[in-house]
């Protein structure tokens, strides 16, 4: 789902802006001309990746500095661990970002039945 997130003029090179729709965080950039946006949620400890530092196309975590790429959401030197990335787009000065709904909760039950079939958990929507 579109949201407006805010004017393209507001964006500078490297620096991090964070947003959020529908209770999900968002970190926006503009790196090179062009809007880069990502979870805005570290997956190892949850700190805010738009505090971090963007350099190269990427953002390094300002909690123990694991970098990822604006460009797939890979972190650096391990690419099996990512963060979402969102589309975006410019409409009329103001920035676009295509970020899907949330899953719906799982109750306990399910949650446990997953773990037990040694299932991914989202712990954020887990519980």
């Amino acid at each position: 789902m579109w949201h407006r997130a805010l004017p393209v003029s507001e964006l500078t090179e490297n620096n991090a802006q964070r947003l959020t729709f529908d209770s999900q965080d968002v970190c926006l950039t503009l790196i090179d001309g062009r809007v880069h946006a990502i979870s805005d949620v570290c997956p190892h400890r949850g700190a805010s990746l738009s505090e971090g530092i963007v350099r190269d196309g990427c953002v390094t975590c300002p909690s123990h500095l694991w970098r990822f790429s604006f460009l797939d959401g890979a972190k650096q030197a391990d690419d099996r661990t990512r963060v979402p990335v969102y589309p975006t787009r410019i409409v009329d000065g103001v920035v676009e970002v295509d970020v899907p709904p949330l899953p719906p909760q799982r109750s306990l039950r399910e949650v446990l039945l997953a773990h037990a079939r040694g299932e991914s958990l989202d712990e954020r929507r887990a519980m």
